[in-house]
């Protein structure tokens, strides 16, 4: 059977479509090259479906994710988990099959599905889903907890996100709260124990100090404390809400707080959060819906999280690796791109840029060079998985760059050491074929057995989606190179 799933409105737009085993997905953001990007209505996104090669009539049912509140004459009832609604305009531009309204939280937990896990237990924690709900909690496809911005509740990200908004950041309002987790650092120590918030009241902490009339350094230290805070919070939910033996899947927008999931992985080690936690793999949770309301086989997994629908070049050659890992050995600032993009904002090793990782004004020269980013915020590596405890304290896989752990030599590696001496790397297994072989040979090279890795573009602008923007990149930065497919250009 053929599934569609739709995520339109608002922000992060994407779409999944499979055909019985085989899923593609498309992101609207890496093809239009606006970060965030969301369709406006319910119909521009038909011009990329027919991409797929494949007729409305073939269709055997649509899952949507929709805001309601923006969809008035659509019915629905948002109670509950999903239920068949009427959008005669799907019909209108030639899909005649059943079409399901999913709620938001629920098509995040079923998101979880790519990572081959099954779960016991699913926490969403976002801005806000239907019916205003920042936080549920799923045991056996049913909600056992519900927390409401109209209830008093409030979203972590939304808090951290009116923070930027107090502090005049800029970009886009969904990367806030990562600009203010990166402030942590610079906070300075104290030993003031709260212990007096809950996820009532954490806002009245968040909001209790005058950023327009405050210091810098007041600012950073502001932040620590309050996120302080939020971490002992979410570890202690984390506890009452789970045990030992739990498998826990973890979802929505707040689950890219990586400073949090290391503190819940710690007495959670059961903790799964896949790589597109965010809005971005909503329409990922809702082909699952449909694959079980229709009692179709499991889809297939392989080569996954490389799923986008972009321009795939050509393999690389042995001796373009081998060059590639010459240059980085030299210093050199390469962009590298392979393959599909990554699913999630996360770059991954194929839509990367990379560098050494020993260099002594490394996130500097990136920074001022190609990226473009504020000063506080600090850059990912990616490490052959059996070489990880060597130079990190920690010794189990992470492949979606969704944890932080303290560098053990902060020294030798000040590109991707951040102020308070953590790192957020992404182990490199086998599996990933051409980027750990790039790996492998830059280690031969320098003893090194990882490179800084960054997403591919400039601040503020989506990853590259395509090889033409991967060039543009090129040519309007300080970006040395560029590898594309087994295509290397140099300045």
């Amino acid at each position: 059977m053929k599934f569609l799933g739709l995520r339109l409105c608002e922000h992060d737009s994407n779409i999944t479509f499979t055909d019985g085993t085989t899923v593609k997905y498309y992101s609207s953001e890496r093809d239009i090259q606006i970060k965030h990007h969301g369709f406006e209505d319910l119909s521009s996104w038909k011009k990329v479906f027919d991409t797929f090669n494949v007729s409305p009539k073939d269709i055997d049912a649509i899952g949507i994710v929709i805001d309601c509140f923006r969809y008035e004459h659509i019915k629905c009832d948002v109670s509950k988990l999903y239920e068949e609604i009427d959008i005669p305009l799907f019909k209108l531009i030639g899909f005649d099959c059943p079409v399901f309204r999913v709620d938001h939280h629920y098509a995040h937990a079923l998101s979880i599905w790519p990572l081959g896990v099954e779960t016991t237990s699913d926490f969403i924690f976002d801005g806000f889903g239907d019916d205003e709900i920042c936080h549920t909690i799923f045991r056996e496809d049913s909600k056992v907890l519900v927390q409401k911005i109209s209830e008093g509740y409030k979203s972590l990200g939304q808090m951290m996100g009116t923070v930027g908004y107090y502090l005049e950041m800029s970009g886009h309002e969904s990367d806030f709260a990562g600009k203010i987790m990166a402030m942590k650092g610079y906070g300075k120590k104290n030993s003031l124990n709260l212990h007096q918030s809950s996820f009532r009241t954490l806002h009245n902490l968040w909001f209790s100090l005058d950023f327009a009339n405050s210091s810098k350094q007041e600012i950073f230290n502001h932040i620590r404390k309050c996120h302080q805070e939020s971490e002992r919070l979410y570890v202690d939910h984390f506890k009452k809400n789970s045990n030992s033996l739990d498998v826990i899947g973890y979802s929505g927008g707040v689950a890219q707080n990586t400073i949090i999931n290391t503190k819940i992985k710690k007495i959670r080690p059961n903790l799964h959060i896949p790589p597109h936690c965010n809005d971005c793999g909503l329409s990922l949770g809702i082909v699952e819906l449909l694959r079980k309301l229709y009692d179709q086989e499991s889809f297939d997994r392989s080569g996954f999280p490389f799923w986008q629908s972009d321009v795939s070049p050509e393999l690389p050659s042995k001796k373009t690796i081998k060059k590639t890992a010459e240059l980085l050995a030299k210093g050199n600032i390469v962009g590298w791109y392979q393959g599909h993009g990554e699913i999630g904002p996360r770059a991954l090793g194929n839509r990367s840029i990379l560098m050494r990782p020993d260099i002594k004004d490394g996130k500097e020269t990136l920074n001022s060079k190609v990226k473009h980013r504020e000063f506080y915020r600090p850059f990912g590596a990616s490490i052959l998985r059996d070489k990880v405890s060597k130079y990190f304290d920690w010794d189990e896989e992470t492949p979606y760059m969704l944890y932080v752990m303290e560098v053990l030599d902060k020294e030798s590696f000040p590109s991707i050491t951040h102020v308070d001496g953590t790192c957020r790397p992404q182990t490199v297994s086998q599996d990933h074929e051409v980027y750990y072989e790039l790996i492998s040979e830059f280690e031969k090279l320098t003893g090194i057995p990882m490179l800084l890795n960054t997403s591919l573009n400039n601040g503020g602008k989506p990853i590259c989606g395509s090889p033409n923007e991967a060039l543009e990149l090129l040519c309007t930065s300080e970006m040395d190179n560029i590898v594309i497919g087994n295509s290397m250009y140099l300045k």
